[in-house]
């Protein structure tokens, strides 16, 4: 007797699983149609909901680059010039002005705390009289959270990802 219960409680089991997994099964296939708007009741139709369209706008992602840790070394003179231009269309702040966007080339007889937004594109910094340049900066809203760098022509990366030494010859 104990023998025939146990074949017929596992074939029960057995078929009481597969029809648990086949309701949840058509219950998820449900959710995922209505959720992409392909299920409707027998006779209904979906129509739009009047002029009201739900556009979404891309997000824009703001990253702030301040320059603060600015050094020159092997400089031959007091006397320097430095370059300072994007390209895309990032902003820069010279001192303790808000980034803006440039017109043209900044030219610099010192080397000042520079915040600058590249969201949009990369900002350059070149020395133009002999020595090199050691920056350091901390970057709020990019992938970075701060960088240093050191050389001649430096180069802040679109997104606040770090910065690139550029050789100049």
């Amino acid at each position: 007797m104990i023998r025939d219960r146990l074949p017929m409680r596992a074939k029960s089991a057995g078929v009481l699983t597969y029809v648990f997994a086949a309701l949840v099964g058509a219950s998820l296939a449900a959710e995922a149609a209505s959720a992409q708007g392909q299920a409707h009741p027998a006779g209904q139709t979906r129509e739009p909901l009047g002029a009201v369209q739900q556009t979404q706008a891309p997000v824009r992602r703001v990253t702030i680059v301040r320059l603060s840790a600015l050094a020159l070394e092997k400089l031959p003179s007091d006397s320097i010039q430095v370059l300072v231009w994007t390209s895309g269309a990032a902003k820069v702040g010279v001192g303790t002005a808000d980034p803006a966007p440039l017109a043209d080339t900044l030219r610099l007889s010192s080397l000042p705390a520079i915040t600058a937004d590249v969201s949009e594109g990369d900002v350059h910094i070149r020395l133009l009289t002999p020595g090199r340049m050691r920056l350091g900066a901390e970057v709020s809203g990019g992938r970075a959270i701060r960088f240093t760098a050191t050389g001649r022509h430096i180069v802040v990366l679109k997104g606040g990802v770090g910065a690139d030494t550029i050789t100049d010859p």
